[in-house]
């Protein structure tokens, strides 16, 4: 949605988030809120309790925006969200970030000292990615195929252009191989970019597979079943495409410069190459692909590296920084009837 459509949406949730929170019977101890287009700027001016307030970074407005090429031309109005986002995270009580490299491009961005940014991972709660459905079958134009998979966005800022670039020589030389893209389609330069992706490759058509935004229950055999994933993005926070393809065991070429390097160990979860570079991306997944030994070792590697983002290991080190920031270090939330965090979502 453009930031001239969506402008006075923001406005008017924001100061619904701030009554509410305001307005609650039990004021509650500590107030998380994204910084993604300024849900809590309104409390952050107007807080009737002592509450503490935490701004999550997750992406900013204006790098989406930057990555997407979409910011030239809106004006007024992408600029008033950005000051908005960055309104709330300065007059944070505290911010925290999934990722050093987020940290550090919000702190120079929004002049915030990066000693105010504490970077505490995402965890995933792996087990629950099912939602109580059962795992459905691998669509039958998959079944006993070779593939790799994308899944996620099909936007610019996803790097997707730069995969579609790179595989006509990749399906060229391997004649078996199919590849598979899961996710939203965007459009770009005036046309899909399925489309342009399709252009491409208009000589392997035939082993190009798309399918829509799927439920997880759908997505999982996709991803279970592919050889390996490719996530291009010309820059990222912290996909969590990527810890659901390690957690199942997929190796994941992915992109430098960004979060990306703080979850892949290069050579033993995954390859990382230079954003935007489509020779660089092609022969990684060539190396993936004419060396069997190097994938089946990745795949151990990429099992053993999701474990460090499962919910239980990193929910301690919110709970950590929760008890610092009001001082209750000795007393878990769960036991004290009185403390209390929100979450606004």
């Amino acid at each position: 949605m453009a930031p001239a459509r969506r402008l006075p949406r923001l406005l008017t949730w924001a100061g619904s988030v701030a009554r509410w929170l305001n307005a609650l019977p039990m004021p509650p101890d500590i107030v998380q809120v994204c910084e993604y287009r300024a849900e809590g700027f309104r409390y952050a001016l107007r807080r009737n309790t002592g509450a503490k307030l935490v701004t999550r970074l997750a992406t900013p407005t204006y790098l989406v925006e930057q990555l997407n090429c979409e910011a030239d031309g809106k004006g007024r109005r992408a600029g008033i969200i950005d000051r908005l986002e960055r309104l709330q995270t300065q007059r944070s009580d505290a911010i925290i970030s999934p990722t050093n490299a987020l940290a550090d491009l919000v702190s120079a961005k929004w002049d915030i000292p990066r000693g105010r940014v504490t970077t505490i991972r995402t965890g995933v709660d792996f087990a629950a990615r099912y939602d109580g459905q059962a795992e459905s079958a691998l669509p039958a134009e998959l079944c006993g195929r070779d593939y790799i998979l994308y899944f996620g966005r099909l936007e610019q800022r996803k790097g997707v252009h730069i995969l579609g670039q790179a595989l006509p020589q990749i399906l060229a030389t391997h004649p078996e191989l199919h590849v598979v893209f899961a996710g939203q389609i965007q459009e770009w330069r005036g046309q899909s970019l399925w489309s342009f992706i399709e252009q491409c490759n208009a000589e392997h058509i035939d082993r190009l597979h798309s399918y829509a935004r799927l439920p997880q229950n759908q997505l999982a055999p996709l991803v279970r079943g592919a050889l390996f994933v490719v996530l291009p993005s010309l820059w990222e926070n912290l996909a969590n495409t990527c810890l659901e393809a390690l957690d199942m065991g997929k190796p994941v070429i992915a992109t430098l410069g960004c979060g990306f390097a703080e979850v892949i160990e290069e050579g033993r979860s995954g390859l990382l190459v230079p954003p935007g570079d489509v020779l660089a991306l092609r022969q990684a997944m060539l190396t993936l692909l004419e060396n069997r030994q190097l994938l089946s070792a990745m795949s151990t590697g990429a099992r053993l590296r999701a474990r460090s983002f499962h919910l239980d290991e990193v929910s301690r080190d919110l709970l950590h920084f929760y008890h610092a920031l009001t001082d209750n270090a000795g007393n878990g939330f769960s036991e004290s009837a009185n403390r209390r965090a929100s979450v606004v979502r």
